[in-house]
């Protein structure tokens, strides 16, 4: 095994590559340049361009000084990659960054059908790091200069590979004097795998696209273990065998047997499609896989003289009802300050319409207004309630400051532990409250469809009450195709039935996709289209805007489609 490698004795190539771009199998390979090291002495170079099948951009003529005359009559990528593998064969790969050298140079080995590099790598960028925190640039070039080498990094090939074999064979006597003499305990320093185990599964994702999407690792038994999603979903998920094997998602990627993938164009969809996913296989190294999934509701029993206020999990079906909430302890917290400040009831059970309830725990608590023992009025108790609920209709700004004085005056006594209490239900009662304001805003819309573009494809959202009732997807070169799907969808989406829904009759699905539509409206501002009258019309609208989007001449669809709504 090649982690058995002695620092002191062992063979090593330092390896730099040039390339057209950053992503591997979207830009190509245009240089390699390898260093080989035996027992720390240099024995050996390594150098070719390579032809890379594409005109070479002009940033990256400007940085390398590569042209592609230069590489006109260069080996192909697969001539050169097995070139430096015989080279570097039976040594430790090392390189300074090495996610960008080794991941080209696995993918092109594994398009050709080779494994993967053989493992550990080992990486200047990270044990520069790991020696001198204490430093705040771990570039090429400043490491060079800090080891004081006489390889001076030039976005060349070679010569950068000969400077990051200068640096790792000064790090060799900085590592030994540490007690470190091996490959694989320089790779758990850097918080690179040890053993090729991750990397040989890399070909997993050799073959996806690299598309906007939502990806889902399975293990052999076809068990989910992680839902994600990504802007380049090939470039993500091979980027994730790179990690750690102290992560914490090392031990779902050991146990990844397949990995599945949807394209989706529009960045609304993949996020919906991925909260989905999450619901539905509910995978084990998701860490947010109940976060916004619980609803939370406040009820008022209404049927009783003195009515109670009780947090609930469903949506009541008798008394009041106020929420959804989606953070049940911030609901907690806000309902027990609103009882303690405006002298609420702290229990919930039934008071007899005569005769003395049976003993409660609450009745001696100097914060219980003792309706049982009719200690209070119910015209009395029935004013405290009417201010509590008022709180949540907009009149919140007097209950904040009483707990902002009475956070100030904890603190002013020393009472920290009161202050930090208050502080909390601050915290809480935004939560609840701004929470509360987009559903109420979302569930007041009657209808609107979000219609984002990339290119050709069209991604239309329907909206009803704030939830998503219809997905469409389509391109602008089918049109007739397209608006004959949107038609369909928007007629049953808005379909008389189910505008007379109850808006508030949320469930925990809808309730979390109503939460995302908002964020994604807050922060990318779509291009959407309300339902002003009836569904026909909403198409209408939408193809309208499309058509007119693509006649526009220069400009992408989706900056058009930004245009035609402004």
């Amino acid at each position: 095994m090649l982690g058995a490698t002695s620092l002191a004795d062992g063979d090593f190539v330092a390896v730099d590559i040039e390339t057209t771009g950053p992503v591997p199998g979207h830009d190509a390979i245009i240089e390699i340049g390898a260093v080989r090291i035996s027992a720390g002495a240099v024995t050996g170079y390594f150098e070719t361009l390579v032809h890379p099948e594409r005109p070479i951009p002009p940033s990256i003529v400007a940085l390398t000084g590569i042209t592609d005359d230069m590489v006109r009559d260069a080996p192909s990528v697969r001539e050169a990659v097995a070139a430096f593998r015989a080279f570097a064969a039976d040594a430790v790969i090392v390189a300074h960054n090495h996610r960008f050298d080794v991941g080209f140079l696995d993918f092109e080995s594994e398009r050709i059908g080779w494994d993967p590099l053989p493992r550990p790598v080992l990486d200047t960028l990270m044990l520069s790091r790991r020696l001198h925190p204490m430093e705040h640039r771990h570039n090429l070039r400043d490491v060079s200069l800090r080891y004081g080498i006489d390889a001076v990094p030039t976005h060349r090939a070679l010569a950068d590979a000969s400077a990051t074999a200068e640096v790792f064979r000064l790090m060799v006597g900085e590592l030994i004097a540490a007690g470190i003499t091996d490959a694989a305990s320089v790779a758990r320093l850097c918080g690179i795998a040890p053993r090729g185990d991750l990397a040989r599964k890399l070909g997993l994702a050799t073959g996806m696209s690299d598309e906007p999407g939502v990806f889902v690792f399975f293990d052999g038994d076809g068990r989910a273990l992680y839902v994600g999603r990504a802007r380049r979903v090939r470039s993500r998920v091979r980027s994730m065998f790179y990690r750690s094997p102290e992560d914490d998602a090392a031990e779902a990627l050991s146990r990844t047997a397949r990995i599945s993938a949807c394209t989706c164009r529009s960045p609304l969809h993949a996020q919906i499609l991925e909260s989905r996913l999450k619901a539905r296989y509910e995978p084990p190294f998701n860490t947010d896989n109940e976060r916004g999934r619980r609803m939370v509701y406040i009820r008022v029993d209404t049927t009783q003289a003195f009515p109670a206020m009780t947090v609930m999990t469903r949506r009541p079906r008798t008394g009041l009802g106020i929420g959804p909430f989606t953070n049940a302890w911030a609901v907690r917290r806000v309902v027990a300050a609103m009882r303690e400040h405006f002298g609420l009831r702290l229990c919930s059970r039934r008071i007899p319409v005569s005769g003395v309830p049976a003993e409660c725990i609450y009745r001696s608590a100097s914060s219980c207004p003792r309706p049982c023992v009719g200690a209070v009025s119910r015209e009395e108790y029935g004013a405290r309630l009417t201010a509590a609920l008022a709180v949540f209709e907009g009149g919140h700004t007097r209950f904040k400051a009483v707990l902002q004085a009475l956070r100030e005056r904890a603190a002013m006594d020393l009472r920290y532990e009161d202050a930090i209490v208050h502080r909390d239900t601050l915290k809480a009662l935004d939560k609840c409250l701004s929470g509360l304001a987009i559903v109420r805003e979302a569930i007041a819309s009657r209808g609107s469809a979000i219609v984002e573009a990339a290119g050709r494809s069209v991604t239309v959202v329907m909206l009803r009450h704030g939830r998503v009732a219809a997905i469409v997807r389509g391109t602008t070169s089918e049109t007739d195709r397209l608006e004959a799907r949107l038609r369909h969808a928007a007629r049953r989406a808005f379909a008389p039935e189910r505008m007379a829904e109850d808006p508030a009759d949320l469930s925990n699905r809808q309730l979390r996709e109503l939460f995302i539509v908002d964020a994604y409206r807050r922060h990318v501002r779509p291009t959407e289209v309300r339902l002003e009258a009836g569904p026909d019309e909403l198409v209408t609208a939408i193809m309208t805007m499309l058509r007119e989007a693509e006649a526009l001449a220069s400009p992408p669809l989706d900056e058009s489609l930004s245009d035609a709504r402004r």
